[in-house]
């Protein structure tokens, strides 16, 4: 790797976690932790993720599960998951909280892939945003006269070509949430 290039990467790849990480949080159908993982939970006189206050785990393909530390918090858990807007409703029996994964609609379906092509325009803007601004503090460079317009070239095909890289991964992440989302 080109060490102009690093922090372009670095941009980059913070970029594709996030995107990965958005969306594995889109449902599809079947239970999956990271589905509620980043829930926030108003406790303790704050705001925590899930996952920060309970053991969440998947023990059936349609069911996942949320063993709560502190007894204290369950009600607050479930509140939570009713008002994350992920369409799931929580049950709960002393400190384990069920959540029954229903079947999607066709109807559903067709949302979820709309949110995901929605987060991958996000990602892409976001990789071009980083195309734009290290183009720019490269012409600044090249105007002080630190490399010539050779250089700058150079770096401009390079930071092209990674860019078209992370554009098709970004892509082809999309497209597999995609068909992971058709998949009945």
């Amino acid at each position: 790797m080109d060490p102009v290039l690093t922090e372009a990467n670095t941009r980059i790849q913070n970029a594709i976690e996030h995107l990965k990480r958005e969306l594995s949080a889109i449902r599809a159908g079947r239970a999956s932790p990271n589905l509620v993982e980043d829930v926030p939970v108003n406790v303790y006189g704050g705001k925590m993720k899930l996952v920060e206050v309970g053991t969440i785990s998947a023990p059936q393909p349609q069911l996942i599960t949320v063993q709560v530390w502190d007894a204290s918090v369950v009600q607050d858990v479930v509140k939570s998951i009713q008002e994350s807007n992920l369409g799931l409703n929580p049950s709960f029996e002393g400190q384990t909280v069920r959540l029954p994964i229903p079947p999607l609609t066709a109807e559903r379906r067709e949302e979820y892939i709309k949110l995901a092509h929605q987060k991958m325009e996000q990602v892409k803007i976001e990789v071009r945003q980083v195309r734009q601004e290290i183009r720019e503090d490269w012409e600044r460079q090249q105007d002080s006269g630190d490399f010539g317009e050779d250089e700058f070239d150079r770096r401009a095909k390079l930071l092209q070509d990674q860019i078209e890289r992370a554009v098709d991964m970004i892509e082809q992440l999309t497209k597999q949430k995609e068909e992971e989302l058709s998949q009945v």
